[in-house]
């Protein structure tokens, strides 16, 4: 075996790690000062960055209630704006850190594309919620029906579409299904008509009933006069005639009138000693039993 080569100096020994540490430390802090003002530029950049996207999104929203933009509108753009200053100034940040910001537009746009793939209900959700705002089939504070649920419009937002129902309710609609079925919109027109049916004995007269449930009609202030009314013959029922009472009201005081012509009309011909008939079945009994006895053998 060779010996080891000896130290030259116990000096040398000494001072060799005391220099690399020396130039460990020095890198350590130059490099860890840039880093350290880096991320609290990249941090105050981010603060100053979100609370300027807030302003803006504020004073939008603010010109848009000025300029009397739809609430629809409103409730749609206001949240995408938001998100889409929020990314920029995230991309800026990302910049100042020194990192590629292209790369990490990029990566971005990667991760959004294998999200997109992954919830492609949520896109069409999304492009549906675009065609909503754009054709106006409803608006916010709109009286709708579909796929048998009903309510007012309260929000229209990036994937879906809220209703308050009149029991307090709110029913969540995805925009895909919502466009794509039938929808029935009650607040489209300024006047909505009211359907009351009634039925009325067989033994009364017809004739008397139609004056006096157009007389409650004139009399109710909710009724539109220079509309039509009409008080006819529906159908004949197992147990009543019954009549149909049709009236026009506009959307916001319907079921005011709803209730109201309802009670009255019962008031009416109770007055008028005009019967409204219950349900009932009448049971003929024939007797067949014959005089003649058998005759036994």
């Amino acid at each position: 075996m060779q010996e080891n080569e000896p130290v030259d100096s116990l000096k040398d020994v000494i001072e060799t790690p005391l220099r690399d540490l020396e130039y460990v430390t020095n890198l350590l802090i130059t490099k860890g000062s840039e880093i350290g003002w880096s991320l609290v530029s990249a941090i105050l950049t981010l603060t100053v960055g979100f609370w300027l996207a807030n302003r803006i999104r504020k004073i939008v929203e603010k010109r848009m209630i000025a300029r009397d933009v739809d609430l629809s509108i409103r409730t749609f753009l206001i949240p995408i704006i938001n998100i889409v200053l929020k990314v920029i100034i995230v991309i800026f940040v990302v910049d100042r850190l020194g990192l590629n910001a292209s790369g990490f537009i990029a990566a971005i746009g990667g991760v959004g594309l294998a999200v997109g793939l992954a919830l492609q209900g949520s896109l069409s959700n999304f492009a549906a919620g675009i065609l909503i705002i754009i054709f106006k089939p409803f608006k916010v504070g709109d009286y709708i029906i579909s796929q048998g649920l009903e309510g007012t419009v309260e929000s229209i937002s990036i994937l879906n579409t809220k209703l308050a129902t009149a029991k307090g309710q709110v029913i969540t609609l995805p925009n895909g299904n919502l466009f794509n079925n039938p929808i029935t919109n009650y607040s489209v027109k300024e006047f909505r008509r009211l359907d009351v049916n009634i039925g009325i004995s067989y033994d009364d007269d017809f004739e008397e009933a139609q004056k006096v449930i157009l007389g409650v009609l004139h009399q109710e202030e909710l009724v539109e006069k220079d509309q039509n009314m009409t008080v006819e013959i529906l159908e004949f029922a197992d147990s009543s005639v019954n009549l149909a009472v049709r009236c026009m009201i506009k959307n916001e005081n319907y079921w005011t009138a709803y209730w109201r012509l309802h009670r009255n009309i019962k008031y009416a011909l109770d007055k008028n000693n005009i019967s409204i008939p219950y349900p009932h079945t009448e049971m003929i009994v024939r007797n067949t039993s014959n005089d003649q006895l058998p005759i036994n053998d």
